[in-house]
């Protein structure tokens, strides 16, 4: 299942127990997407490709108490609306959630303008904002319960594709902590973190070589998760990877939590290049010649030392 329908299918089942909880969208096509709108179009509002508007109509619900959730493709979401995110549910701190999908180079061949490589690094930046990023769909899942349990200002990173299961299953402890291990950790082993499409890559590499490596899958990149910090103080090192332009990249918050504690690690980051991609040539193929792939995560850690 696609992480958007996984996602969404938690808001239907929320709004058939009586929730109070508006959908708006900026877009058509996902399959739970139109069954919301078809079976609770009181729910649902289509509010066009108006990605600022839709913000603005978001914090006025949110003002009247309604739970609000906007969806809409990443690079659009994050970036066309910024300046409302920061004026509505930011300065307001409302707890309004935006699901935004397509991060990363998830719409290869539509070109730098619709892929979504530096919306981690901007909704960080945005004061009172939590970022989650889902890896598979039964994260995508529970992040929804969590958010629907307990409502915040959120940002939601959903992949486009659908990525497989991985094994073992989320649970509801690991989303409320942010983080998950994967992988058996070990002083002499190297950290692979990361998230999303980045984290399968990581577990190809622990996969064929778990003696040096273990993962660590970031569900919740803001606020950091603390307890994170001293176990990654206890490894040989951390490589962090990230479908992300370099500056504010998860290496970053990995380095902000670290230097905010006593605990000091060698961190190496990997991510896209200070470049925007014209190139085609689907998804896969960029990755591997950008350096994100399983090999390019082997030659980052030799950095590790």
């Amino acid at each position: 299942m696609l992480q958007r329908d996984a996602f969404i299918r938690e808001v239907i089942t929320a709004i058939e127990r009586g929730r109070e909880v508006v959908f708006l969208s900026a877009d058509f096509g996902a399959a739970a997407l139109d069954d919301l709108r078809s079976r609770f179009p009181k729910h649902f509002v289509h509010c066009g490709i108006s990605e600022q508007a839709m913000i603005d109509v978001a914090t006025g619900l949110a003002l009247e108490g309604k739970q609000v959730f906007c969806y809409a493709m990443a690079p659009f979401l994050s970036l066309r609306a910024l300046e409302q995110i920061k004026c509505g549910p930011g300065m307001m701190n409302l707890p309004v959630c935006m699901i935004s999908v397509g991060v990363g180079l998830g719409y290869a061949d539509a070109g730098p303008t619709h892929y979504a490589t530096e919306d981690f690094a901007c909704l960080r930046a945005v004061i009172g904002s939590s970022v989650y990023t889902a890896s598979d769909s039964a994260s995508a899942a529970l992040i929804a319960q969590q958010l629907l349990s307990k409502p915040e200002f959120a940002y939601v990173r959903l992949d486009r594709d659908e990525l497989a299961a991985i094994d073992p299953a989320p649970t509801a402890t690991a989303i409320n902590r942010g983080y998950r291990i994967l992988g058996e950790q070990a002083p002499n082993k190297i950290a692979l973190l990361s998230h999303g499409k980045m984290l399968h890559a990581c577990l190809e590499v622990v996969d064929a070589s778990p003696e040096q490596f273990f993962s660590i899958d970031l569900i919740r990149s803001k606020p950091f998760p603390g307890d994170l910090v001293p176990l990654l103080a206890q490894t040989k090192g951390v490589v962090a990877i990230d479908e992300q332009t370099p500056c504010g990249s998860l290496a970053s918050a990995v380095f902000e939590a670290a230097s905010a504690s006593s605990n000091f690690v060698r961190i190496v980051s990997l991510t896209l290049p200070e470049m925007y991609v014209f190139e085609n040539g689907g998804r896969e193929y960029l990755l591997s010649k950008l350096g994100l792939s399983a090999d390019g995560i082997r030659q980052a850690a030799k950095r590790v030392g």
